[in-house]
């Protein structure tokens, strides 16, 4: 359990940027407790994409976790290790499946690598015959066009 009172000022408010021994100020009192790599270290080991777990590991506290996360500073460098996380998360599920599609009965896996259904743009089939498109009539432009001119519209104005 991480002691949240360390993350506090001398008043009892939460410190945001001060956290941090990139974004420290000098004139102020208190002394940064983390650096921004060792918060994407924890937060990629928690392997997390939810964030919860990184909070509790880093903060103790979720709202404390979502104004730092939030704060435009840090939001930039947070956002990029979530994009991380998906890329590391995806890659090791790869592995799993490249583990499975070598044992016996792993055919299924043996596909989803073959129809690189890893691919993060990788269209997804539906189930069962695909649907008919229905197409909606459009009136001709001629008719529109005839119309008009017949009531006296004139496209931009009267005539």
């Amino acid at each position: 359990m991480v002691d949240r009172t360390k993350f506090l000022d001398g008043s009892g408010k939460r410190v945001i940027l001060q956290l941090f021994k990139e974004f420290a100020r000098p004139d102020v009192k208190f002394k940064p407790v983390y650096t921004l790599q060792q918060w994407k270290e924890v937060f990629l080991e928690c392997r997390d994409p939810s964030e919860y777990a990184p909070a509790q590991a880093l903060l103790g506290d979720w709202d404390h976790w979502l104004e730092v996360r939030n704060h435009p500073l840090v939001k930039p460098h947070v956002d990029k290790w979530q994009t991380e996380l998906e890329v590391k998360l995806r890659s090791e599920a790869i592995g799993q499946m490249k583990l499975h599609a070598k044992q016996p009965g792993g055919t299924a896996a043996a596909k989803w690598l073959a129809d690189k259904g890893y691919a993060a743009e990788a269209v997804k089939k539906g189930p069962g015959r695909p649907k008919k498109e229905e197409e909606v009539p459009t009136p001709s432009l001629g008719r529109i066009a005839g119309d008009m001119a017949r009531l006296g519209i004139v496209v931009g104005g009267k005539k």
